[in-house]
């Protein structure tokens, strides 16, 4: 659409800000009405002033009634249903020239909308009603007498907060031509004072010199009021404009980011089932190569020489190191669907660490370790994965087992402290160099210091650690220093529901 930068083209925001403002407006003139009518009726009580009741109320029932339609038009047009799009209008439509000499230059920017249009006019039409009514007040209560004349202040301010800076020296002017023209015609007799017999001196509203002094200074301040508040509000429309552009850059690289998320997502749930299939594909020849080497291993043919010996271990070590890494590629990928832990079941985690630990000890006593455990009579049950948390700390055992040299200790915690559970698994190991920290949870990593200390492990163990956490809900850390050993604390929600 025409009608400014590409950047601004649909700023429907600044329509709802207009039409916010309005209401504000209104709602204003209220309090205006209700001030007016209790000044009337106690300021002749506690005034040194006269008042005369009978036209000052007329008018302010006068600005009531027309407050009361301003209501019921603005409440129209604020109604949603009755909004119309402006990309419904023809693309050539531009704001007419009087909305694009009353609307601010933030406003003038945007694409055409009519509800804008709409909005200014009524603007417009409720500045010259409420500067006639202030008028139309002011003569009745004392006219250039009468200090309130600065109340127009209020009417210039309001212009340069909804209107262009034009306009509110437009409106500045009418406002001290309403004061002159009561003024002059109250001097000139074609209209009747109505004096308040306050602080002026008698008949002082017929001295010339007086009164062109007050409408002097009533311009002045009209003026650089208008100045100041045009300043201001450009200055804060251009912030405001400047602001939703910023939260609508905001939104758009958001929406970049979550697609980008989502295709990540997507790649990541590819692999992982490419992985299973991969693992499922393999685990069934893999099972079989290796009983058949266990079986001709176990009843060797005579004369088998040496190396056709070795060439059959080293197959079947071969073929059991991938049977593992299937069996850890099924593991990871099962803790990275979600499927595994939707169909979670109720389990006592001390029952599982039964189970790890039953299959640990004896691998502990061949490496020449010692385990010590910490473990409470009792625990809560939980809601979870038992193979994951098997396969969790299975491995962690694993990797203290496998890189602690003989003679060094492993310690095994578990606890529940508020509705958690609690692992730590600490070793007095090789230890991980600090620039591996970072990477110890990718898949198939191994640290110079592991690759140096053995040949086994598949750098599936601390990936398949980290999925079971996440998909528990939980967070691992770790402590570590080379040479002296490594730490791992989990964390996980003991869930009982769901």
């Amino acid at each position: 659409m025409t009608g400014g930068p590409p950047e601004l083209q649909g700023l429907l925001p600044a329509t709802a800000e207009l039409k916010e403002r309005i209401g504000w407006f209104i709602r204003l003139r209220w309090v205006a009405v209700a001030g007016v009518v209790v000044f009337v009726a106690l300021g002749s009580r506690f005034l040194p002033v006269d008042f005369h009741p009978t036209p000052v109320l007329s008018t302010v029932a006068l600005l009531a009634a027309y407050n009361g339609l301003a209501f019921l038009y603005y409440r129209r047009l604020s109604d949603p249903s009755r909004h119309s799009s402006p990309h419904a209008e023809s693309t050539d439509q531009r704001f007419p020239p009087l909305a694009q000499w009353l609307l601010p230059r933030a406003l003038r920017g945007m694409a055409y909308d009519p509800e804008v249009v709409r909005a200014v006019y009524f603007v417009n039409v409720q500045m010259v009603v409420d500067l006639t009514f202030l008028a139309a007040l002011l003569h009745f209560t004392g006219g250039i007498e009468n200090p309130l004349r600065m109340f127009f202040l209020f009417h210039v301010i309001i212009a340069g907060i909804l209107l262009s800076r034009r306009a509110t020296y437009s409106y500045a002017t009418v406002a001290l031509g309403l004061m002159a023209a009561v003024a002059l015609g109250e001097m000139l007799g074609w209209i009747s004072h109505y004096s308040l017999n306050a602080h002026w001196r008698a008949g002082g509203y017929l001295d010339p010199h007086l009164a062109l002094t007050q409408l002097f200074l009533l311009g002045t301040t009209l003026y650089i009021t208008a100045y100041m508040g045009s300043s201001i509000g450009a200055r804060l429309r251009h912030k405001e404009l400047d602001v939703f552009l910023l939260g609508r850059a905001l939104e758009e690289k958001a929406q970049h980011l979550e697609s980008a998320i989502q295709q990540v997502q997507a790649a990541e749930r590819a692999k992982s089932q490419y992985m299973r299939k991969v693992a499922h594909e393999l685990r069934g020849p893999l099972g079989t190569v290796q009983t058949a080497l266990a079986v001709v291993l176990k009843d060797l043919p005579e004369g088998l020489s040496r190396t056709s010996l070795d060439l059959i271990r080293r197959a079947e070590r071969r073929a059991g190191e991938l049977a593992e890494m299937t069996r850890e590629l099924l593991a990871l990928s099962r803790a990275r669907d979600g499927k595994a832990l939707s169909e979670a079941t109720l389990l006592q985690p001390l029952v599982v660490v039964d189970r790890v630990l039953e299959e640990a000890r004896p691998r502990t006593m061949e490496a020449g370790l010692s385990l010590s455990l910490d473990l409470p009579p009792s625990m809560s049950q939980m809601r979870g994965d038992a193979e994951g948390l098997t396969d969790l700390l299975s491995n962690l055992l694993g990797n203290a087992i496998r890189y602690t040299p003989r003679g060094g200790k492993i310690g095994f915690t578990m606890r529940e402290e508020d509705g958690k559970l609690l692992v730590e698994v600490a070793d007095t190991g090789i230890g991980i160099e600090e620039k591996a920290l970072g990477r110890i949870f990718d898949e198939f990593y191994r640290s110079e210091a592991a690759r140096a200390n053995t040949a086994d492990g598949s750098g599936l163990g601390l990936a398949i650690v980290k999925a079971v956490v996440e998909q528990h809900g939980g967070t691992i850390d770790v402590e570590s220093e080379v040479g002296r050993g490594t730490r791992f604390r989990v964390s996980i929600p003991m869930a009982r529901n769901g």
